[in-house]
């Protein structure tokens, strides 16, 4: 059994990532030159996403839907997922309107329209990724050695290598201090997986995933960014730095302290 759930979790793996990384933009190359308009050129980023997803439902059908359960006895929790959902978009957004944003002069019209594409497309991206660099390695440990501290390091660093690979072609990261874009790529994989075993479930990276690039696309996208929306607002950053590396570790922290908060309040309840 354990090594069928192994054998499965790798087979997956290598579909998706082969689904996400390889034949997803090489259908996204092929259709790209009869593409017209920025909305249209924005949306079309998400082919390799849908792709990956339509790949994946074939290939696991409700399995896919059971892997999102991190272990036997715990489901995916929605009200877990909102709280931290709604609290890091609330805070990356005003930091980030605090860093000196200004308001993009594109028309109006176009920022509304680029809203629905992020809302529609984003979520499933973001899933996408998840799954592949968080929810896998994760499904493929054994429930019984997750607690492990070498377990819980190595799962880490190695969700956080996986995440920062193919990152490593985003524009950010070929800018001027773009090293810094690459420390960020990879802390927020590791930390984020962290997250996830210390949490016990997905709804932590989910949601921290999702809230950063909502807040990007729809609150303010910076020049150069590879997820080209248009935004409300627009900052002059052309890739990360020491001080959204420092708003990113307090994010963290600021989520734990909600995690753990509720958790004592539940604990608490329960005894009552």
């Amino acid at each position: 059994m354990k090594n069928n759930n192994l054998i499965e979790c790798g087979v997956s793996f290598i579909v998706a990532l082969f689904s996400y990384l390889i034949i997803g933009p090489i259908i996204y190359a092929l259709i790209y030159p009869y593409i017209n308009g920025t909305l249209l050129s924005y949306a079309s980023l998400f082919i390799p996403s849908l792709f990956t997803l339509l790949v994946l439902v074939i290939l696991k059908r409700k399995r896919l839907i059971d892997d999102f359960r991190a272990s036997r006895d715990r489901g995916f929790s929605l009200p877990l997922f909102l709280i931290f959902l709604s609290s890091s978009f609330i805070f990356l957004s005003l930091t980030t309107l605090l860093e000196g944003a200004k308001v993009n002069p594109a028309p109006m019209r176009e920022k509304i329209l680029s809203l629905f594409i992020s809302l529609l497309f984003i979520p499933i991206q973001i899933t996408i990724e998840e799954y592949i660099f968080r929810i896998l390695p994760y499904k493929a440990v054994e429930e019984e050695r997750m607690g492990g501290k070498r377990v819980y390091v190595l799962l880490s660093l190695i969700s956080g290598l996986l995440f920062t690979l193919p990152h490593l072609f985003n524009k950010e990261v070929w800018a001027e201090g773009g090293y810094w874009a690459v420390i960020h790529y990879f802390l927020w994989g590791s930390l984020v997986m962290a997250g996830a075993i210390i949490t016990k479930g997905f709804e932590f990276p989910l949601a921290m995933h999702l809230s950063n690039n909502l807040v990007v696309s729809i609150v303010a996208n910076y020049k150069g960014s590879s997820l080209s929306s248009t935004s409300f607002f627009i900052l002059e950053n052309e890739t990360s730095s020491p001080k959204a590396i420092m708003t990113f570790l307090l994010l963290f922290a600021l989520e734990f302290i909600f995690f753990y908060t509720l958790k004592r309040r539940r604990h608490s309840e329960c005894q009552e």
